[in-house]
């Protein structure tokens, strides 16, 4: 009973942090098929695949920051 309480809380802190995981702007590749996309600069990226033959590209599936909303279009008032 012990072993199913410890693989229950191991089960939900691991799909607790799945859930919040999140991409970043910069994927490491080393060949077409084993990458990493968990970078948040090109220099921490740059700093992974020194020596192993990889280079570094912009994560295209990162949506970057959240654009700012449109500003109000306010319509004048011109008399007749």
């Amino acid at each position: 009973m012990r072993h199913f309480a410890v693989l229950a809380a191991a089960l939900a802190l691991t799909l607790a942090g799945a859930t919040g995981a999140r991409a970043g702007a910069w994927c490491a590749w080393y060949d077409p098929y084993t990458y990493n996309c968990g970078f948040t600069s090109f220099q921490q990226c740059l700093d992974t695949v020194l020596g192993s033959g990889g280079y570094c590209a912009r994560n295209v599936q990162d949506a970057g920051p959240a654009a700012p909303p449109p500003k109000p279009v306010r319509k004048r008032h011109r008399p007749h």
